[in-house]
């Protein structure tokens, strides 16, 4: 029975699935937040921050007296960091420190991709938003402006020109941004034709599993709206691209075994590699898991753990849709689609979630993992897609606090 410590934040998933192995002996550092994640008797260690690697570091040392483990999971972004650094001091299996800074410090991870001869944007490393006017000196205005630590998408802004930064500096919803304890990242802005996400299974330092699956828009584009993406056929040109890309960032950043997502952009210069986490992406395991029989949060608990991987991918020439229902900013006050089953209704849908009711309330700023609820649609052919996405988008919609109506519009192959 493997004696496991999950380092968690805000990653439900991976907290339930590790309580419903039997296998396992479970012990846990969180937060005060997500404590509501475990189950009675659980023991838990509750430290102020997953990103605070002293308190970690000492919460695993209070439980390694009670139940020492053996192995270290970190499913959420905030974790990472933290799960490479207890490897690494406790001489424990799994990515040490320097893999997990790579693969969620993003100025570190822009560095080695550089370094490799890998295309990325320029970029530039910032102490505070004080630093944008130096750094749009050397990368020119607009710049993008992101917390180098962490992930989503509501902690990622353009910025135009210096006036435009100094309303950045009085938006209250950017509060967070601009006193956080994380180094920032600038970096060039570019037009983005289409972005991608590849979404790998490494063992034994070789890529045995990438799909590639493209956005219906660039994600920084539809946040608050439609996110969403569909698988590429295997045989298609971009796929091969994109695979390859994601084997030589891979190797870059030194991952031995793991479940990756990396995403891609296009651009009027050729693909540009954005950033890779060396984690399950968010609601896109549903996507995979039913186009290709693989369960990608199986598969990371199951290398996260030492236990025996066996990935067998089946060849698909047809697409899977992943639809994220949009959910804006405000107090839902309608919402014509509640439970799965309306969804499962419609013919080209085979799994669907509903996580919003009448009465729920989200306040800004908005990321890529905030949403309504998750569709999973098959599509036979690049004209399918367009025909099933308009079908959601037609059945779909719902209303905020301040009367505004939102139509999803996003869905557009």
């Amino acid at each position: 029975m493997p004696n496991v410590l999950l380092v968690n934040s805000n990653c439900r998933t991976g907290a339930r699935l590790l309580q419903d192995r039997p296998d396992v002996r479970l012990s846990v550092i969180t937060i005060d937040k997500y404590r509501h994640f475990y189950d009675p008797g659980t023991d838990v260690e509750i430290v102020d921050s997953v990103a605070d690697l002293t308190g970690v570091r000492l919460a695993a040392l209070r439980i390694r007296e009670r139940h020492p483990f053996d192995w270290v999971v970190a499913p959420s972004e905030w974790s990472v960091q933290a799960g490479g650094y207890l490897r690494s001091y406790l001489g424990l299996p799994g990515p040490g420190y320097e893999v997990a800074n790579a693969f969620s410090n993003k100025f570190v991870m822009k560095q080695k991709l550089a370094a490799a001869g890998l295309p990325v944007t320029a970029f530039r490393r910032m102490e505070s938003l004080d630093d944008t006017v130096e750094a749009a000196r050397h990368l020119g205005w607009p710049v993008v402006v992101k917390r180098a630590c962490g992930g989503g998408a509501g902690y990622v802004v353009v910025i135009r020109d210096p006036d435009h930064l100094h309303d950045v500096f009085a938006d209250d919803s950017r509060a967070a941004m601009r006193t956080a304890p994380f180094p920032l990242l600038a970096e060039q802005m570019v037009d983005i034709e289409a972005e991608y996400h590849c979404d790998g299974v490494v063992i034994d330092g070789h890529v045995r599993f990438a799909p590639v699956s493209r956005y219906f828009a660039p994600v920084l584009d539809s946040v608050g709206g439609v996110i969403g993406s569909y698988t590429l056929p295997d045989h298609d040109p971009e796929t091969h691209l994109i695979a390859d890309l994601h084997t030589q960032v891979v190797d870059a950043l030194g991952l031995h075994d793991g479940v990756t997502h990396l995403e891609v952009f296009k651009s009027p210069d050729g693909y540009l590699i954005g950033e890779i986490a060396c984690r399950p992406g968010g609601g896109i395991t549903a996507q995979i898991r039913r186009q290709y029989g693989i369960d990608l949060w199986d598969t990371f608990l199951d290398l996260a753990t030492g236990a025996g991987v066996d990935i067998a991918p089946a060849p698909r020439d047809d697409h899977m849709i992943q639809y994220m229902l949009p959910r804006p900013a405000g107090t839902v006050t309608a919402i014509t689609i509640t439970s799965r089953e309306e969804l499962l209704r419609l013919d080209c849908v085979v799994d669907a979630t509903i996580t919003t009711r009448v009465g729920d309330n989200v306040s800004g700023p908005l990321d890529s993992s905030v949403y309504a609820g998750v569709v999973i649609m098959r599509a036979a052919t690049s004209g399918d897609i367009t025909r099933n996405v308009a079908a959601i988008d037609a059945a779909f919609q719902i209303a905020v606090a301040d009367g505004r109506t939102t139509v999803p519009s996003g869905g557009k192959a």
